[in-house]
C-alpha cells in the first residue's frame, strides 16, 4: 500500500467517477463479488441512497465492529460518498480534480527556482527529433527508420544523441550539436545559481549560528545532487576566516550529514576540496593544514569513514599525499579524538565565556581609553549577532557616573562605524529597560541615569529616536487581559504542540502527551495539534507515522474530541497542496492517515462525505478523499490499513529479529545493496551497533560465511551508513561478552581478534577499547 499515489486511482467508470453520460455507477473493482447494476444509473443511486441511508446512520451510531475481510464502507456509505464526489466533479472549477497531481500545477513539480524554464535532456532530444510539420512523437521506429512525419536514420540510435557529429562530414550541420550544448549550458546555469544561493546561506549562518535555519534553507534549494558544492563552499569560505567560523562549519556538516547531505555527496565534496588545495594556497597559505584538519575532524565526527583517508593518493608531491600525511598525523596522535573535537581552539565559545570577554573588553577600554583597540577586540570575537550583550554591559557600567562618558563615547564610535548595528543597539537598550526595576535595587539612580543616556544617545543620532522604553510590555501598548490575546494563544499553542510531538517521537510516551495537552487547557485548539502531528510525521519515517496513528487512538476521544479530530484532518486536506511542496507523497500519505483513522474507529466512515464541502472543487484534497474511499472499499481493508506503516513503531525485540532476518537473507543471496536498503528502511541509526554485533557473532556460528559478513560491514562503513561510533560500539559489545560466547563457540576469542585486526588494517574500524 505504501507508495501508491493519488493519480494511480483516476476517475473511471469502474471506480468512483462518472460515465460519459453522467450516470454514477459503483465499480466492481473494489469488491470480489460482481454485482450487476439494474436499471438506469441515476435511478439505482437514488434508490440506494433513499432505502439505505437509515441503515447507514444506524450502523454509524451503533457498534463499528465488522468482519475485517469485508470492505470498511458499506453500500449506503459508499453511495453517499460517490454522490458527493460526483457533485464536486460537476461543479465549476472541478476539471482539475482528477488530474490535480499532474501537469503544470502539480504540487510534485517542486518549488525550486532551478526547475523553472529549464528543459531536461529528454525534452531537448525531443525538440531535436520533431518533424518540420510538428507531427509525430519525434522518436524513430524500432528498426531505426523514421516514424510517420519523421525522418529517421538507420545508422544512429537514440542512445547516441549526445555524441558529436563529425565536423568533416559534408552533411554536417551545426544544429546537430545544439541540443547537447543547450543541455550542458542549462545545467551550468543551475549550478551557478545554486552556488550563489549557497554563498548567501553560509554568510547568513555565520551571522546567525542557526543550524536549523541553514538546514531549512538548504532543503528549500531542492538540489540534493549538488550537495558536494555546498560542502566545498562551506569549508573554503571558513578557511579564510576565524576559528569560530571553522568550528561552525564542522558542526553544520555534522548536523546535516545523512538527513540532508548524503554520505556520497559529503565524500565528493571533501575530494573536491583536496583536489583544489593548490589553488586555495594562493589565498590561504595554510590551506593544506586546514583542509587536513577539516578532514580529520569529519572522521572524528563519524561523517567520513577512516577508509576515506586510506584511499587518498600517495603520489609524492601531490595535494592528496600532503593532506593524507597531515590527517594521518592528526589522527595517529594520542587522545586524537579529544584533540580533534577542540581542533579550532575551542571556538565553540559558551555564552558565559562571551559575556566574560565583553566585560574584560570594557574594563580594559575604561582603563586605557583606546577606542581602536576596543574595536579590534570586538571584531576578533566574531559574534555580530551578540553585540547587544556589549551594549547592555556598557550601559550598566555607564550608570555609574564616573564611567559614563568614556563608555558612551565607545558606543557612539562603534555605532558610527557600523560595528554595532542599529538593531543590536536597540536590543541592548531594551534589555536594560526591561530589567530597570531589578537594577534599581542595587543602584537607586539607575532609572534616572538611563533616561539621561537615552536622551543623549537619541540626540547624538546613534540610537533610533523611536526607541521605546520597555518594562515587560511597551508603555504605549497596554497588555491585553489574560486569555484575551487569542493570536498569541494560538501561536504559543502551536509551538507547544510541535515540541510535544517531537518529544513524543523520541520517547513514545503517549501518556505524557495526554498529560501535557490537558495542562495546556486549550481543547478548542486541539485540531492544531492533530494537524501538526500528521504534518510532522509525513516528513519522517514509517516509525513516526505509526507512532502518530497510535497516539491519535490513545488521545481520542478522552483528550481530543471527535469534532476536533475531524477538523484537524479537514485542515490537512485543505492544505495538502502546500504540504506537497515539502513532502512529495503528501497526498498518498494523507489518504492512508485518513483511512487508518477510520479503521481505528476514531473517525466515522461518514466523515469522508462530511469533509468534502469544506474543500475547493479543484483541490488535491478531493482526490485524497477519493483515494481514501478506494482504500476503505477494498477487501481486507482493515488489515491493510492497520499495517500501512509496516509496523513502524517496533520494539527492541522486533528490531533485533529484523536485523537477524536481514543478515540471514544476505547470507542467502549475497546482495549488499538489498541489505543496505533493508537497514535503511528500519530507520534506527542509533541502533546499528546491534547489526554489527549480530554480524560478528554470526561469523563465529558460520565460519565459512565470515568473509561475506565482514564485506557487508566494510561496505556499510565505507558508505557511511554505519558510522564509526556504531561500528566501534558493536565490536566493543562483542569483546565484552567473549567469555559467554566461548561457551558456545570455543574459538570465538581468536576469531574475533582476527576480525578486529582485518577491520583496522582495511581502515573501516578505529579506536576499539582494549
Amino acid at each position: 500500500m505504501k507508495g501508491c499515489r493519488v493519480d494511480d486511482f483516476p476517475f473511471t467508470e469502474h471506480s468512483l467517477g462518472l460515465t460519459a453520460d453522467g450516470v454514477l455507477r459503483r465499480g466492481s473493482c473494489l469488491f470480489d463479488q460482481q454485482q450487476q447494476l439494474a436499471g438506469s444509473g441515476r435511478e439505482l443511486v437514488a434508490s440506494e441512497m433513499s432505502t439505505k441511508a437509515a441503515a447507514g446512520r444506524a450502523e454509524e451510531a451503533g457498534s463499528m465492529e465488522r468482519q475485517t475481510s469485508s470492505p470498511i464502507l458499506n453500500e449506503a456509505q459508499r453511495a453517499a460518498l460517490d454522490a458527493a464526489l460526483a457533485t464536486k466533479q460537476r461543479l465549476p472549477g472541478a476539471a482539475g480534480v482528477a488530474g490535480a497531481t499532474d501537469g503544470e500545477g502539480s504540487p510534485r513539480a517542486g518549488r525550486g527556482a532551478y526547475q523553472e524554464h529549464v528543459k531536461t535532456k529528454s525534452e531537448l532530444e525531443h525538440d531535436r527529433h520533431r518533424s518540420r510539420m510538428g507531427k509525430g512523437s519525434g522518436k524513430t521506429k524500432k528498426g531505426g527508420a523514421g516514424g510517420k512525419f519523421t525522418w529517421g536514420s538507420p545508422l544512429l540510435d537514440d542512445d547516441r544523441v549526445t555524441a558529436s557529429v563529425d565536423r568533416n562530414d559534408p552533411n554536417y550541420s551545426s544544429d546537430d550539436d545544439q541540443h547537447a550544448v543547450a543541455y550542458h549550458s542549462q545545467k551550468s546555469v543551475q549550478i551557478k545559481i545554486y552556488k550563489q544561493a549557497v554563498i548567501a546561506l553560509i554568510d547568513e549562518y555565520f551571522n546567525s549560528s542557526s543550524v536549523a535555519e541553514a538546514a531549512s534553507s538548504l532543503l528549500d534549494l531542492e538540489q540534493p545532487e549538488f550537495g558536494h558544492f555546498f560542502v566545498k563552499k562551506a569549508v573554503t569560505m571558513a578557511m579564510d576566516r576565524h576559528d569560530r567560523e571553522r568550528e561552525m562549519v564542522s558542526v553544520l556538516l555534522s548536523s546535516l550529514y545523512s538527513d540532508i547531505i548524503s554520505a556520497e555527496q559529503l565524500q565528493k565534496g571533501f575530494i573536491n576540496i583536496i583536489d583544489s588545495v593548490e589553488d586555495l594556497k594562493l589565498d590561504v597559505p595554510s590551506a593544506v593544514d586546514i583542509a587536513a584538519t577539516f578532514t580529520a575532524r569529519a572522521v572524528t565526527d563519524d561523517i567520513l569513514p577512516p577508509a576515506f583517508i586510506a584511499k587518498l593518493s600517495e603520489v609524492e608531491g601531490s595535494p592528496e599525499a600532503e593532506v593524507k600525511a597531515a590527517c594521518s598525523k592528526l589522527l595517529g596522535a594520542r587522545h586524537s579524538a579529544e584533540r580533534m573535537l577542540r581542533c579550532w581552539n575551542g571556538a565553540k565559545v559558551t555564552l558565559e565565556e562571551l559575556r566574560a570577554s565583553m566585560e574584560a573588553l570594557l574594563r580594559e577600554y575604561v582603563a586605557s581609553g583606546d577606542l581602536a583597540e576596543a574595536g579590534r577586540c570586538l571584531r576578533e570575537l566574531s559574534v555580530p549577532f551578540y553585540h547587544h550583550q556589549l551594549v547592555k554591559s556598557a550601559l550598566h557600567m555607564a550608570m555609574e557616573e564616573e564611567k559614563a562618558k568614556p563608555v558612551l563615547d565607545l558606543l557612539a564610535k562603534l555605532a558610527e562605524s557600523g560595528e554595532i548595528s542599529a538593531t543590536q543597539m536597540i536590543k541592548g537598550f531594551q534589555r536594560v529597560a526591561v530589567q530597570l526595576e531589578d537594577t534599581a535595587l542595587d543602584n537607586p539612580q539607575a532609572e534616572a541615569h538611563f533616561e539621561e543616556i537615552v536622551k543623549a544617545a537619541t540626540a547624538a543620532g546613534w540610537l533610533d529616536a523611536d526607541f521605546k522604553r520597555l518594562k515587560g510590555t511597551p508603555a504605549s501598548e497596554p497588555a491585553l487581559p489574560a486569555g484575551r490575546n487569542h493570536v498569541h494563544s494560538v501561536q504559543s499553542f502551536k509551538a507547544s504542540a510541535v515540541n510535544l510531538i517531537k518529544e513524543y517521537f523520541s520517547s513514545s510516551d503517549a501518556a505524557e502527551v495526554a498529560r501535557s495537552l490537558a495542562e495546556l487547557d486549550e481543547p478548542g485548539l486541539h485540531h492544531i495539534f492533530v494537524k501538526q502531528a500528521v504534518s510532522l510525521a509525513m516528513d519522517r519515517t514509517d516509525r513516526e507515522r505509526e507512532l502518530t496513528s497510535l497516539l491519535l487512538v490513545e488521545l481520542s476521544p478522552a483528550v481530543i474530541e471527535t469534532d476536533q479530530l475531524r477538523l484537524g484532518f479537514t485542515r490537512l486536506l485543505a492544505s495538502v497542496e502546500d504540504l506537497s511542496f515539502d513532502v512529495k507523497d503528501a497526498a498518498s500519505l494523507l489518504s492512508h492517515f485518513v483511512g487508518r483513522a477510520i479503521v481505528d474507529e476514531i473517525l466515522p466512515p461518514s466523515c469522508l462525505t462530511a469533509m468534502l464541502p469544506a474543500l475547493r472543487n479543484d483541490s488535491l484534497g478531493v482526490s485524497v478523499v477519493q483515494t481514501s474511499g478506494k482504500l476503505l472499499g477494498a477487501r481486507h481493508a482493515a488489515e491493510r490499513l492497520q499495517n500501512c506503516w509496516h509496523g513502524g513503531a517496533r520494539s527492541i525485540a522486533e528490531l533485533r529479529a529484523s536485523m537477524e532476518a536481514l543478515l540471514r537473507e544476505y547470507i542467502t543471496n549475497g546482495d549488499i545493496a538489498e541489505a543496505a536498503r533493508c537497514l535503511s528502511e528500519l530507520s534506527v541509526p542509533l541502533y546499528h551497533h546491534e547489526l554489527v554485533k549480530r554480524a560478528l557473532v554470526m561469523c563465529f556460528e558460520l565460519e565459512a560465511k565470515a568473509p561475506m559478513l565482514l564485506a557487508l560491514l566494510e561496505s556499510m562503513a565505507a558508505s557511511g551508513q554505519v558510522n564509526q561510533t556504531q561500528m566501534r560500539k558493536g565490536f566493543e559489545r562483542v569483546k565484552q561478552s567473549l567469555e559467554d560466547l566461548q561457551l558456545d563457540y570455543p574459538h570465538a576469542r581468536e576469531t574475533f581478534a582476527s576480525q578486529e585486526e582485518k577491520a583496522k588494517k582495511a581502515g573501516w574500524l578505529s579506536g576499539v577499547d582494549t
